[in-house]
């Protein structure tokens, strides 16, 4: 990119003008035909809001800005809550093998979660796997907002995925309740630690994430294994004090709409968790970028072709964001935060 910090940031700004002025139909069918036009010497044409509008994401971006439009005219936000540090490294976005741990480390947090084990009647014992992907964080948004907003660690999860699903605003059906009720019993187990500085001085927070659970079992028809699902789980009174303490305000209904994308969920409260505590205008390099969002992603190279469609969506979902891309990375501006408590 060739263009300057606040022209970038003036042309981030305008996924939410370009649907407000064009609706969300015109708003792709002018990226694309800006993307036809451009050619390899043509850099003064580039605009990156057109070219990520235009990508294989540009629907769910568009509708994410429309619906974060209504939202400001119509009301219908949803209050929600994350505990900081999540904002600071997330869970694994694939899939990991059984017993796998997860070590990510950013500049700001170190975070390795380590996965829990089945009991089974027979005493033998199953080894799980790391939560990931969106199921995991909606969960974790799901548990951590109904604690706050109830005082009370212990979260009713429903008699049925199908409840479960319908109360986190996802579409319901076979494959994706079986992986809802994974991604329960595999939060529900596993432990996490978090450290906050380095070898010589620092802070670790040693958690399991939940202190018990109450389950029901049954035999899955077509696999013939045992499947658990957990109806009630009580949160851990060292993670319960250190949300309540260490609480990060969100839009829950600004992440129904970018649900799909677990690094857009990250971006999201990545910028909730930064922005409105900003000072002055502060450059996040391409390589922090990397280590925090992008560390499944071999080269730096691949990360930046593929980020700027999950940080578009993101963006799209909070509307008061201020950010800039440029070629060094982003510039993070002072901005209010994602919704009004």
């Amino acid at each position: 990119m060739h263009t300057n910090a606040k022209s970038q940031h003036d042309l981030f700004r305008s996924i939410h003008e370009l649907v407000e002025v064009h609706g969300p139909q015109d708003a792709i069918k002018i990226a694309q035909s800006h993307s036809l036009e451009k050619d390899s010497d043509a850099a003064a044409m580039a605009d990156p809001i057109l070219d990520v509008v235009a990508g294989r994401s540009g629907r769910k971006i568009v509708d994410a800005a429309a619906s974060s439009l209504i939202r400001e005219i119509e009301g219908g936000s949803s209050i929600g809550y994350s505990y900081s540090a999540w904002c600071l490294a997330g869970l694994p976005h694939r899939e990991r093998k059984p017993g796998e741990d997860w070590l990510i480390k950013t500049d700001f947090a170190q975070l390795l979660v380590r996965p829990g084990v089945r009991l089974r009647d027979d005493d033998s014992t199953e080894k799980l796997s790391v939560p990931c992907g969106t199921i995991a964080r909606l969960l974790l948004i799901d548990w951590q907002s109904e604690a706050l907003e109830t005082g009370s660690r212990e979260i009713s999860l429903a008699k049925s995925p199908a409840s479960l699903l319908k109360r986190m605003g996802l579409s319901r059906g076979g494959p994706i309740s079986k992986k809802l009720v994974e991604q329960i019993e595999r939060l529900a187990t596993c432990t996490v630690d978090f450290k906050f500085g380095n070898d010589r001085e620092g802070v670790v927070v040693n958690e399991r994430l939940v202190e018990s659970f109450r389950y029901v079992g049954e035999v899955d028809p077509r696999t013939k294994r045992n499947t658990r699902m957990i109806e009630t789980v009580v949160l851990s009174e060292a993670f319960y004090r250190e949300l309540q303490r260490h609480p990060i305000l969100i839009d829950r209904a600004a992440i129904r709409d970018i649900q799909n994308s677990p690094r857009a969920i990250d971006a999201y409260l990545w910028l909730a968790f930064r922005l409105h505590a900003l000072q002055g205008d502060t450059p996040v390099g391409w390589g922090s970028l990397w280590k925090q969002f992008g560390t499944e992603f071999k080269t730096l190279k691949s990360f930046k072709a593929e980020f700027k469609e999950p940080l578009g969506l993101a963006l799209a979902a909070y509307r008061s964001a201020k950010v800039a891309v440029t070629e060094r990375g982003l510039v993070l501006s002072p901005s209010p935060p994602p919704v009004s408590s």
